[in-house]
């Protein structure tokens, strides 16, 4: 058990002094559409499995930093083999790790592309995703399932997923109203991100409580008492992931949002992420 906190102590260290001292191969999109045209690379999307079900660069394997011992199987066994990395784009730094836990089982010729899927998409280069079926888009302004409403710490809200227990909000019914200024009363906006993109933009009336990479905890001694917690991020991969670092005790008056925001000072713009 000793030999296993050292080796993940020594991995986290490695880590946050590679990328702090830039040791990482940064690569352009330039660069990285010549490896994929010649398909002498592979790719690796360091995502939560939800984001890469929605959409991931064509041919690409999903292996999640945070997992990365459950899916490092799928490496080459090559340790010369080139190895592109890349995540949500370039605030993103699951890539990062996962490139920085991949040199450190001794492959020599790893490259993190920043732009990740959001540039390579918006590029409209070759794409991959989960099949679904297709429906109709609804007319009008969303209307959530009566059936759905509950109450949290006096706050009204409609919850997603498949459970309540999934602790997500109702992701179109909440940017639907921040897109037209209307926090819901009662609720606690938590932002987080790092200070610095908090500073850069933030949705109106939230808070910053910043997920730690390293200890994977949000402080949530820092959530308003008396107010439904509701967690965002850039895409909602951290706001899930922390939510679900919260002790039951705790979960039980904070959801998480499930949206990609994009904030210029507070104005902002919300895209609720779609269901799968």
């Amino acid at each position: 058990m000793n030999k296993l906190i050292k080796l993940i102590v020594s991995v986290a260290i490695l880590s946050t002094m590679a990328i702090a001292s830039g040791d990482l191969n940064i690569v352009p999109l330039k660069k990285v559409k010549g490896m994929y045209n010649a398909k002498s690379a592979l790719f690796v999307d360091a995502r939560g499995f939800k984001l890469y079900q929605k959409g991931t660069i064509m041919g690409a394997v999903h292996m999640p930093a945070k997992k990365f011992k459950k899916f490092s199987k799928y490496l080459p066994n090559d340790k010369n083999a080139k190895i592109v990395s890349f995540c949500n784009g370039i605030k993103c730094e699951e890539s990062d790790h996962l490139a920085v836990k991949i040199m450190a089982l001794g492959y020599t010729r790893v490259m993190v592309y920043k732009g990740g899927y959001p540039e390579w998409k918006e590029k409209k280069l070759p794409l991959m995703s989960l099949v679904k079926e297709c429906k109709s888009a609804p007319k009008g302004p969303y209307v959530p399932k009566k059936e759905t409403a509950i109450t949290i710490q006096g706050a009204k809200v409609y919850w997603g997923g498949e459970e309540i227990e999934d602790g997500m909000i109702d992701q179109f019914w909440l940017a639907d109203k921040l897109n037209a200024g209307k926090t819901p009363a009662n609720i606690q906006l938590i932002d987080v991100r790092k200070p610095s993109d908090f500073k850069d933009g933030h949705l109106p009336g939230a808070i910053n409580v910043p997920w730690n990479t390293k200890t994977q905890k949000v402080d949530h001694t820092k959530f308003p008492a008396g107010k439904l917690a509701v967690i965002y991020c850039n895409t909602g991969m951290q706001s899930t992931d922390a939510r679900g670092s919260l002790d039951d005790d705790i979960a039980k008056n904070v959801l998480y949002f499930d949206a990609n925001v994009k904030c210029t000072g507070t104005k902002c713009t919300v895209e609720a992420n779609e269901n799968l």
